[in-house]
């Protein structure tokens, strides 16, 4: 059976790469930074990192690039044992 690979989709925010995730095509990639769970999951990150969470400012979502595939992967590897969960990684690209 052939495993069809999918591709990664990075969320800019205010203009800088943020987050990467994995989504089937682009609709799907814009649908999931829509849903309310994804929302709830950034606002987690940045009460964690004691900045709030805006869900008015600007984002994008749009294909990774080369280097951020690699620091996707390079989280993903880390966490294989856990790949029945949805995995979002966040971006620390100056």
């Amino acid at each position: 059976m052939e495993c069809r690979q999918r591709s990664i989709f990075i969320l800019d925010i205010v203009g800088r790469a943020a987050f990467a995730f994995e989504a089937d095509n682009l609709a799907q990639a814009e649908e999931f930074t829509r849903a309310p769970w994804f929302a709830r999951v950034l606002g987690e990150f940045y009460a964690n990192k004691r900045q709030g969470w805006d869900k008015n400012i600007p984002v994008r979502t749009r294909l990774a690039t080369e280097p951020e595939l690699s620091i996707y992967r390079e989280f993903a590897d880390e966490l294989a044992d856990q790949s029945d969960r949805f995995f979002i990684a966040h971006l620390s690209i100056a």
